[in-house]
């Protein structure tokens, strides 16, 4: 016999709330997988002041993660240089940078961040940066006031104390040195916050007037 839900006492009705909202998400995703991938998250209506992020490396990780087409995060492989990301690492979801694959960026906070996460941050400037002679800019950022106002005063690459960008630029100079045969890396400088800005916004444009079928994973 059916039991009345009025019937059910209210504890276990409460109990039965994050069950039904796994199966409704299960649901939704099912009918729409570009739901459930980090890639697919809608940007805000700030971009490119504000942008959001899917992080797929810790700060600090020697760990190279990546999320799959399925939206899984896996290992990829592990860093063979000793050198650890230096900011938590991903790519903004609905870009497309001119290498194919989403727009790359750091974020720098003050513990590190899970792989899979979205984190809301404000683009500061980017790394110019050529991989395998092509274009791999790196964007850097700090979370949004709201998110942490602890970066409230850091609105330019100016702002950011000297030895963190030597920091990153360090880490990109050398990260691919072992194994031997890896693409060259090559740095050209930096891009101050409103360059990262119209980086941004070109990647977005582009996203829209050519989607990929299936959202590319960060190299």
């Amino acid at each position: 016999m059916t039991r009345h839900p009025r019937s059910i006492p209210m504890k276990a009705r409460l109990s039965l709330i994050p069950l039904l909202a796994l199966l409704t998400a299960a649901a939704i995703a099912q009918a729409d997988p570009s739901v459930r991938h980090p890639f697919y998250a809608d940007q805000p209506k700030q971009a490119p002041d504000e942008v959001v992020l899917a992080v797929e490396i810790s700060a600090g990780s020697f760990t190279k993660y990546e999320i799959n087409e399925q939206g899984l995060v896996y290992v990829d492989r592990f860093q063979s240089m000793p050198v650890a990301y230096p900011a938590n690492y991903g790519s903004m979801p609905r870009t497309l940078a001119g290498d194919g694959d989403p727009l790359d960026a750091l974020v720098l906070t003050r513990e590190p961040l899970h792989p899979g996460v979205l984190i809301r941050f404000r683009p500061i400037g980017y790394l110019k940066m050529i991989d395998g002679g092509e274009h791999d800019e790196k964007v850097i950022g700090v979370p949004t006031d709201k998110v942490d106002p602890t970066y409230a005063g850091i609105r330019d690459l100016s702002d950011l104390p000297e030895i963190e960008r030597q920091r990153i630029e360090a880490f990109f100079r050398v990260y691919k040195d072992l194994p031997s045969g890896r693409n060259p890396v090559q740095l050209n400088g930096w891009g101050n916050a409103a360059e990262a800005r119209k980086l941004i916004e070109e990647s977005l444009q582009r996203f829209t007037q050519r989607k990929p079928e299936k959202p590319a994973s960060a190299r």
